[in-house]
């Protein structure tokens, strides 16, 4: 989900190109709807004695109305021991008509506020599957939504389109549907039929199976086969003209195609505006899906279709294979359709763990720039940084009463433009394209169709890479606030200097990050030349022999890492005094390039250790140091290329220097 200031809805027609958006600004719903939800969610355990194995909505609805009426069938399996009553919940202002459980009315029904109790006749043993059918009516109520409210009518400002529309997240589907509000209970498949007059069309999950005249009105059906969370069930009504299209990923099965179908106000589908500002925008998703198969792996319902059904709103929504959006916009786009892998298909295990979810739909916005619009890439990623860095802290992770509170959850500094930018960090940890991708990829096989936890993530992302991330996600996602790297720089002889002084914006809570830093050197006589080294003390010196002459250092140029920097500053000073305590001589670790053994000299009396990384960071070799020679083994290392690092006994690093192993 992406939330704009609700002021540039009314301009989108006229400069989307223009704008930058930000993700979910102003997601706040009023303090009464958020205790209707706290209350909801705390009944909600009462609905754990069943799975939800099918859903079918058969409701009648209108473009310009709240009012809601029809019915709501369930097929559950019995999940305890013994089951001697039916729990769903229905937002109190609908009134329920009747319900039947197995075809049979049940005349034992109470509610207390929200929660729907049906007595059964007999009570259910366990992985019995049983039928439970609502018929209810009533006006959804207002606010309660991430954007909005659960169900919604009102006029699109810029085409003057009626339109009712659902908009679920994160517990308000109860407000227009009777359901089991629960993450770990996906549901199965789902069926959404949606009566309404002749003159409008209707959007929803899954394929458009067919259209029934039912006397001046007709019945749109729209059937999915792929398990859905309950947030994801959608509705959109209104006065559509269709624009389709299809994208083709490599390795389709049978060559086949993805249908993109997209139902587009009749206002705005003919109007020169729309078609020069927005509807290239739209088109885009074709390119941008298919790339994003290659990505994360094949769209995955692409048995069915991608969509969008306009609304109006400040936005968009993820509805499973048919976004919601207020207007289309090329990052917007790239956001939603990144939700559905990121939210869809894996979905989050609570909404504490919404960093799945948002922050890799974030993320996609940074890797489609990158890929298909690169222009764009370092100014997106420099924006999402400085706005994680207009505060001093916050932290991705959440517990508690947050978990009920929509504008923490959809916090648009902290889930999503810092959730976002510290995934891109944990690619430039891993170091190696091919093995972040295809952990990705493998992590979408792993819980396709279910749900997941950060740290399922975490635990996957480190068997993958064979890196620990512990450090990384308690500064990061677990701690609070960002690093400032003050930077001073030599260049005497052939020697490179350099010396880092981190501090950080909350040191009460994240007094270090031990991320590697890039930098680059800025040369004459020589191309330019990035470097990769550790950051793992407040103060880190850095020497090593460079070719040509350095004339200018740049800190992280590929913003890899969310950070301010001071400098960086040529020192004419700083030398080796700066790396050593004492009057030591110089360091060399040869021959380099190296394929079995490597001698490192060190200064007289000096004590501490040596130690080999890789070009992951990984540390792949360790030794106490105190003789002026020492000799390293390095016969079972990969070829590649790796660091050694020379530290002190106070474990201040105080030389590095790249090793090549043949």
């Amino acid at each position: 989900m992406r939330k704009l200031l609700v002021a540039l809805a009314s301009l989108c027609a006229l400069n989307l190109s223009a704008q930058r958006h930000y993700c979910s600004q102003n997601k706040i719903h009023s303090q009464t709807a958020s205790k209707l939800q706290q209350n909801a969610a705390a009944a909600a355990w009462k609905t754990d004695h069943y799975d939800v194995k099918f859903v079918h909505l058969n409701i009648n609805c209108e473009r310009n109305t709240r009012y809601i009426s029809g019915n709501a069938r369930s097929i559950n399996k019995v999940v305890v021991a013994s089951m001697d009553t039916f729990f769903c919940l229905l937002h109190q202002n609908h009134t329920i008509d009747s319900v039947y459980i197995n075809g049979a009315r049940i005349f034992s029904v109470s509610r207390k506020d929200s929660m729907i109790r049906v007595k059964l006749p007999a009570p259910f043993s366990q992985n019995t599957t049983f039928t439970a059918t609502v018929y209810y009516k009533g006006t959804a109520p207002t606010g309660g939504a991430a954007i909005g409210s659960g169900y919604s009518t009102g006029t699109s400002g810029s085409w003057g389109n009626q339109a009712t529309w659902s908009l679920s997240e994160s517990q308000v589907a109860y407000h227009w549907w009777p359901c089991k509000q629960n993450l770990l209970d996906k549901i199965d498949s789902s069926w959404v039929f949606i009566t309404t007059d002749s003159t409008n069309l209707a959007g929803s999950n899954g394929r458009l199976t067919n259209v029934v005249v039912v006397g001046n009105k007709k019945r749109f059906e729209w059937k999915s086969r792929t398990p859905i969370a309950y947030y994801l069930i959608s509705v959109a009504i209104a006065k559509y003209k269709q624009l389709n299209f299809y994208a083709k990923p490599l390795y389709m099965p049978n060559n086949d195609s993805i249908l993109i179908q997209n139902f587009i106000y009749d206002g705005a589908i003919n109007n020169t505006l729309w078609i020069n500002n927005q509807r290239p925008s739209l088109l885009a998703i074709k390119p941008q899906l298919e790339f994003l198969s290659g990505l994360y792996g094949l769209y995955p319902f692409y048995k069915e279709k991608y969509g969008n059904c306009m609304a109006p709103f400040s936005g968009g929504m993820e509805h499973q294979t048919m976004t919601s959006q207020g207007f289309f916009d090329y990052y917007i786009n790239a956001h939603e359709l990144g939700h559905q892998w990121w939210g869809d298909n894996v979905t989050c295990k609570s909404w504490g763990d919404i960093f799945i979810n948002e922050g890799f739909a974030s993320y996609t916005e940074h890797v489609v720039a990158q890929y298909l619009d690169p222009t764009n890439f370092l100014p997106n990623l420099n924006s999402a940084h400085n706005n994680v860095m207009s505060q001093p802290g916050g932290s991705c992770h959440f517990t508690g009463i947050d978990t009920t509170n929509d504008a923490r959850i959809f916090s648009s500094r902290l889930t999503y433009d810092k959730g976002g930018a510290i995934i891109h960090t944990m690619r430039w940890m891993v170091n190696n394209d091919s093995v972040w991708f295809n952990t990705l990829k493998s992590f979408q096989q792993l819980y396709k169709d279910n749900v997941a936890s950060v740290v399922d993530f975490k635990n996957h992302l480190q068997s993958q890479s064979g890196i620990n991330f512990t450090p990384f996600f308690n500064q990061w996602y677990y701690g609070e606030g960002y690093p400032t790297y003050n930077v001073t720089w030599n260049f005497s002889g052939n020697t490179f200097y350099l010396k880092s002084s981190q501090t950080t914006s909350m040191p009460g809570v994240t007094p270090l990050f031990t991320t590697p830093m890039q930098y680059k050197l800025l040369r004459t006589g020589a191309a330019d030349t990035l470097i990769r080294v550790p950051h793992n003390i407040a103060v880190e010196n850095y020497s090593m022999t460079v070719a040509g002459t350095v004339t200018g250092v740049q800190v992280d140029p590929n913003n890899w890492v969310i950070n301010k920097v001071v400098g960086p500053t040529k020192d004419a000073n700083l030398s080796v005094s700066e790396h050593f305590s004492g009057s030591y001589g110089a360091i060399t670790v040869l021959p380099n390039p190296a394929t079995d053994l490597v001698i490192v000299t060190l200064p007289n009396q000096f004590k501490g250790y040596v130690s080999v990384y890789d070009n992951n960071g990984k540390k792949c070799l360790e030794s106490p140091a105190e003789t002026t020679e020492l000799k390293l083994d390095i016969k079972s290392l990969p070829a590649g290329i790796y660091m050694v690092n020379i530290l002190s006994e106070e474990n201040r690093l105080i030389h590095v220097q790249k090793l090549i192993k043949h």
